[in-house]
């Protein structure tokens, strides 16, 4: 019996939580249109705040509906009103290393680096499994104002501080390269 009914309520509780969270965005206000949002690791420009879903426009320029529900079930954060932004960096590790050693030295030189903020946390995820290396996605945060210094310069920092302290890591050449492009 209970089968049954979860199969019955089941599509009325998704829209119903949904319609829920966007009366709760209205009420609370957490983002309007125009607002430069990063939401469970998406970030991007709100295009559209409906009662069900809200639209977001990456900075790829992909467009992307996001349930109302995520906004309270996931970590969102409102980058135009906390005036901060994320910094997506990558590193190519061998999979020899001691990845805690190597994840202690990472936080270790990010937390001494000027301009960079203690919260939100910094975030160090696996972006790609290779033949021989891990390419790790390393997320700082820092304030809009220190974004173009940070990003131009702190892979090539964090990378070449790696080397010295005996990581084997890829070379770097690739980052340059594709940094120099864009």
């Amino acid at each position: 019996m209970k089968t049954i009914v979860s199969k019955l309520w089941a599509p009325f509780l998704r829209p119903a939580a949904n319609f829920g969270s966007g009366l709760l965005l209205n009420l609370l206000k957490k983002f309007h249109s125009g607002d430069f949002i990063e939401i469970d690791g998406e970030i991007g420009s709100v295009i559209s705040k409906k009662l069900t879903n809200s639209q977001i426009q990456t900075i790829d320029g992909e467009l992307i509906t996001i349930d109302n529900s995520a906004f309270f079930l996931g970590s969102m954060h409102n980058l135009s009103k906390q005036n901060i932004i994320r910094l997506d960096l990558k590193l190519d590790v061998s999979y020899s290393e001691n990845m805690p050693a190597l994840k202690g030295a990472i936080i270790s030189f990010l937390k001494s680096q000027n301009g960079l903020l203690s919260s939100p946390k910094i975030k160090i995820s696996v972006a790609k499994l290779k033949d021989d290396f891990v390419e790790l996605k390393i997320n700082p945060w820092c304030t809009l104002d220190n974004f173009l210094s940070l990003d131009d310069q702190l892979e090539t920092l964090l990378h070449e501080h790696l080397m010295a302290c005996g990581f084997k890591l890829r070379n770097l050449e690739s980052y340059s390269l594709i940094r120099g492009i864009a």
